[in-house]
């Protein structure tokens, strides 16, 4: 072990017990819908601000899911979708449009952002097949840390974060020249579990701390 290494922990704010976890000062959340509803969750998002310093936590950096698709379905406002390693956006979903929903299979590069500077986006996520209890254990202990980190002004822990990313199956998309997106995800894989192990096994981070989730929560 070499704990001794690890960088502290933020000060952690409690709201494993609720179904709506509030972050960044009330402008962003997600609202945790019962098992078996037709999305697992909503997730609200601020207007996204021209030159922006910093993006909202909800806001994901390019990813992907081994074993999942996921689908998107916009509420209020509109938001961009960007596939594979294409800079610009590949969909754009507005809840008063003709689009309003897409599905991406497995290993699929993406990210989503709000697409408006003066409106919030909600939108209803679906992973399938659905792991409910990880999926909640993953998205509130992500974000909780996140959150806090933002908070106390404290730069996030690589080696956290890839802990909970390893744990939910999503690697962070590593961007690859000449449009090799298949490779890249096995390289984003192998970095992941590399990153992981020594974070988990190494510097002692968890998957999961009470402050976020509740075991059993989704049962």
């Amino acid at each position: 072990m070499i704990s001794f290494l690890r960088a502290p922990h933020p000060p952690k704010t409690n709201q494993a017990s609720s179904d709506l976890t509030v972050y960044e000062n009330g402008t962003s959340s997600v609202q945790y819908h019962p098992r078996g509803s037709k999305h697992m969750m909503t997730h609200t998002l601020p207007p996204r601000l021209p030159n922006e310093k910093e993006a909202s936590i909800i806001q994901p950096p390019f990813h992907y899911h081994i074993y999942q698709k996921e689908t998107f379905h916009v509420i209020q406002g509109s938001a961009n979708l960007y596939y594979g390693l294409n800079p610009k956006p590949h969909a754009i979903l507005n809840a008063s449009g003709p689009k309003t929903t897409v599905t991406l299979p497995p290993n699929r590069y993406h990210r989503f952002e709000n697409a408006s500077a003066t409106e919030q986006l909600q939108i209803n996520i679906q992973l399938d097949p659905e792991d409910y209890e990880n999926e909640q254990r993953f998205f509130r202990n992500f974000f909780g840390y996140l959150n806090d980190c933002k908070r106390a002004k404290q730069a996030p822990s690589i080696f956290q974060l890839f802990v909970f990313l390893w744990s939910a199956d999503t690697p962070l998309a590593i961007p690859m020249p000449l449009g090799l997106e298949t490779l890249g995800v096995w390289i984003s894989w192998i970095v992941m579990v590399i990153f992981a192990w020594v974070g988990h096994y190494g510097l002692g981070y968890k998957t999961t701390y009470p402050e976020y989730y509740e075991e059993g929560k989704g049962r």
